[in-house]
């Protein structure tokens, strides 16, 4: 539960005169803030090559900044904006401001106000974003004093030449600052929330079960602002399905305070109930459903627009692997050493399960039809059949694996003793995959049940398994990644689906310290979210539940 303060354990004791409140806010909304190339006023900076991205120049510099063009909210009802920025500027600080105003010239006249991570801010209809970086400390050496500065280590003298060494190479102060997004945020009036509507969610502790209940709010429209394409219409220029609405109820402290909890945070479904007529009551429906269990709706492991699969996968896990592709069997053309003019000719389809290479040799001089033959499979070490009488193409002789041979007599003797051919016939290749690759390791195969690296190729990388020689129901333990316990894998499938900031960090490292041997592997493939957790928590006795927008987690134990 949230901890409460002194003052709002004295407000919600006072029997009378207690003043509720109520807040609901509208996001997310997307602000252009002007990072472009050639947008803006770039000191020691450049655009990073991407939205989002600003870099420092190469070279050394020891600070370096961005100011944006005054930018307009596109909607005057946006009054609240929440930043985040990654930011990589090694012994840089790199700091974001923002200023806002009701028009161009105010913002001009008003004071940066530095932005937090996270935070929330007031946001007038116009407004000015900078990013400064820097330097707070150096690696960094001069030649003589008079360069140094405050930041500056300088090295000292030497004697018996004179003068000032450096000790420290001189090199480039590189930093940048990634992914800086301005959502901008609209709190709704006060006085026009008619009715913030009844919040009821049933979510089993086992995830087992979602019934989250529209929520209803009753909004005021008697100046039209809910009816879309009107001037003032809050959702002007955006696609407002999918957007969220928070809503916040509280008591008003003493001075004017406003101690807010969150009821209720939901993914907008419809606008309705929108009368504006003589005689109408003037008010319109916003319906939500409740954000969690919205996304935890979501599938796991859904495959790509193309069809390929792309399972959700942690730790090692035994994978039914699927047949891509076959590599027909194969006989490559004989090589011929020796003087007689016959050519040797081969017939049908290799049937073995091993590559295998032949030789056929020449025992007596004559033509075809007279002369004889013999063959092996060991380069003539040992022979699998001699003093065979060679034959044309109206009766081949058979060999084995289905391969049979025979020769085209030539312009003079046909073999000679001592002529020989070698070929090399290949079985067929089956090519399997593994959805999901990469993988960090593929450690088994199984045919038909069996384990077996008989004829058994695999690559972790691509999680193409080759198996030489025969086809088979095919499986494989692979290892997808070091990710093991439990715990890991449900904040991996929270994180998926967006869900990474409603984690309770204390809960769930609690959860993972209480049952350190633990250890799973999973695979999710069109699943929803919700059932993926269910399968994890019922196996491992985990109690998960949401608590004021947060989850949390707990292990049992064997207590109770």
């Amino acid at each position: 539960m949230r901890q409460v303060g002194g003052e709002y354990l004295q407000e919600e004791a006072r029997a009378r005169g207690a003043r509720p409140r109520v807040k609901a806010v509208l996001f997310p909304f997307e602000l252009d803030y002007g990072l472009a190339p050639g947008s803006g006023v770039y000191v020691n900076t450049e655009y990073g090559g991407e939205p989002g991205k600003l870099a420092l120049k190469t070279g050394y510099y020891t600070s370096g900044s961005w100011t944006s063009p005054v930018m307009h909210t596109f909607s005057p009802y946006l009054n609240l904006v929440a930043p985040s920025w990654e930011d990589q500027a090694g012994d840089m600080d790199a700091k974001v401001y923002l200023r806002t105003g009701e028009t161009p010239a105010a913002v001009s006249g008003s004071p940066y106000a530095l932005l937090t991570r996270g935070g929330e801010f007031p946001l007038g209809p116009y407004f000015q974003v900078k990013v400064a970086f820097q330097q707070t400390s150096r690696s960094w050496a001069v030649d003589s004093p008079e360069e140094a500065d405050e930041f500056t280590a300088y090295a000292v003298f030497q004697a018996p030449e004179g003068g000032y060494e450096s000790y420290a190479a001189e090199g480039e102060a590189l930093g940048y600052l990634a992914r800086l997004r301005l959502e901008g945020r609209l709190a709704l009036p006060e006085g026009e929330i008619m009715d913030p509507g009844g919040v009821r969610v049933e979510l089993a502790r086992d995830f087992g079960g979602l019934k989250s209940q529209a929520h209803i709010l009753v909004m005021d429209n008697r100046r039209g602002q809910w009816l879309n394409g009107a001037a003032g219409f809050y959702l002007q220029g955006l696609d407002w399905l999918q957007k969220q609405v928070a809503l916040y109820h509280g008591w008003e402290l003493p001075g004017g305070k406003v101690q807010w909890q969150l009821v209720h945070q939901g993914v907008i479904e419809s606008l309705n109930g929108m009368a504006h007529g003589w005689q109408e009551p003037h008010r319109a429906r916003l319906e939500s459903s409740e954000w969690l269990a919205n996304r935890l709706k979501k599938v796991l492991g859904a495959p790509s627009p193309q069809g390929e699969k792309r399972p959700f996968m942690r730790g090692p896990y035994l994978a039914r692997v699927e047949l891509a592709e076959t590599t027909e069997a194969s006989v490559s053309d004989p090589v011929k050493t020796g003087s007689g003019s016959a050519v040797l000719k081969l017939l049908g389809t290799y049937r073995g399960e091993y590559p295998q290479d032949y030789l056929v040799k020449a025992e007596t001089t004559g033509e075809v039809g007279a002369a004889t033959f013999r063959w092996s499979i060991n380069l003539g070490q040992s022979w699998k059949e001699t003093g065979l009488v060679t034959a044309g193409a109206e009766d081949p002789v058979e060999l084995e694996e289905g391969l049979s041979v025979y020769w085209e007599s030539g312009p003079s003797t046909d073999l000679v003793a001592g002529d020989q051919w070698t070929f090399t016939a290949q079985p067929p290749v089956y090519h399997y995959q593994v959805p999901g690759a990469p993988f960090e390791a593929i450690t088994q195969v199984y045919l038909n049940g069996e384990e077996t690296g008989d004829r058994v190729a695999a690559a972790a990388a691509t999680g193409e398994i080759l198996i030489t020689g025969r086809s088979a129901q095919v499986e494989a333990r692979v290892v997808k990644d070091g990710t093991t316990h439990p715990v890991d894998i449900i904040t991996d499938i929270l994180s998926e689906v967006g869900l990474s900031q409603t984690i309770h960090q204390d809960s769930f490292a609690l959860a993972k310290s209480l049952t350190p041997q633990y250890a799973i592997g999973v695979c999710f493939e069109n699943v929803l979210a919700a059932q993926a957790l269910r399968e994890i928590l019922r196996r491992c006795l985990y109690d998960l539940w949401t608590d004021f927008g947060e989850i949390k987690i707990r292990a049992y134990l064997g207590e109770g």
